[in-house]
């Protein structure tokens, strides 16, 4: 997928997301140059850790609206903890809230190489 298709499908589901209650804290796109694949990191909303519950809430949002999420499918989606060291190098750095995107690369955070990286989401 490219990325201009990834952002419009993550901000669609973040929004979906929040419309239905479950409005997550960060959403980012990372990419894994090994396989090649783009991973939507999710930290989904504070106290929400069944991620068997996550997971079933985010393939129902993208079940009901297929066509607007453009090929995304929940094998995309990671739930993420909050504590993840990149991610809580990154919420230091930077506050993103709508349809704003933030593109980052060759990054060092906390020891965690991030390659390639798309903020959607950042309110940690």
């Amino acid at each position: 997928m490219d990325q201009t298709a990834l952002v419009t499908a993550g901000h669609k589901l973040v929004d979906a997301m929040a419309r239905h209650g479950l409005p997550p804290r960060a959403a980012m796109w990372v990419h894994n140059t090994d396989t090649d694949t783009w991973r939507l990191w999710i930290v989904p909303p504070a106290g929400m850790t069944d991620k068997r519950d996550f997971y079933r809430q985010a393939a129902v949002l993208i079940s009901e609206e297929t066509d607007a999420f453009s090929g995304l499918d929940v094998s995309d989606i990671e739930m993420v903890s909050s504590e993840h060291p990149a991610l809580k190098g990154l919420s230091r750095e930077f506050r993103v809230k709508g349809r704003r995107d933030i593109h980052i690369s060759s990054t060092n955070l906390n020891g965690f190489y991030l390659p390639d990286g798309i903020i959607l989401e950042m309110n940690l």
